[in-house]
């Protein structure tokens, strides 16, 4: 998996976070990833600090948590369940995140996911559920 190295990525990242606060929590993401490509962390502490970041993180920690996963479990495809779990979260604001990305996971967690949040009692989550059910529904014409 590529990236531009741990220090660069963290630098590029915090750059894009609201509350300089919560840099940790994409910093945590970003150390565990690259100790698990050196290969002295887990596929577990990969999901958990991405858990805990796109759960828990404010406005540029959340979206770059989910960027994380997506391009790690394309390397290690046992993160993509975090997906599952992730979209079944009991809050809305959580649930609503993975709506967000819905077009960017796996073709057969998009299937699951999408018949899943296209009916969220949430109307937020639903709704962008559907808009994004409906973009990959058009790129699938083009």
């Amino acid at each position: 998996m590529f990236t531009f190295g741990r220090e660069h990525e963290k630098k590029c990242a915090v750059a894009y976070i609201r509350n300089p606060q919560q840099a940790a929590l994409i910093s945590d993401v970003i150390d565990s990833v690259h100790d698990l490509l050196e290969g002295t962390a887990s596929v577990e502490k990969v999901s958990d600090t991405i858990r805990i970041a796109f759960a828990q993180g404010g406005s540029g920690v959340w979206e770059r948590a989910g960027s994380w996963l997506r391009k790690t479990s394309a390397h290690y495809p046992s993160l993509v369940s975090l997906w599952d779990e992730l979209a079944t979260d009991p809050k809305a604001e959580v649930r609503f995140r993975v709506a967000c990305f819905l077009d960017q996971v796996p073709t057969s967690t998009f299937a699951a996911l999408s018949q899943l949040l296209a009916v969220d009692k949430s109307k937020r989550v639903s709704s962008m559920a559907t808009a994004r059910i409906e973009e990959v529904g058009a790129r699938g014409q083009e």
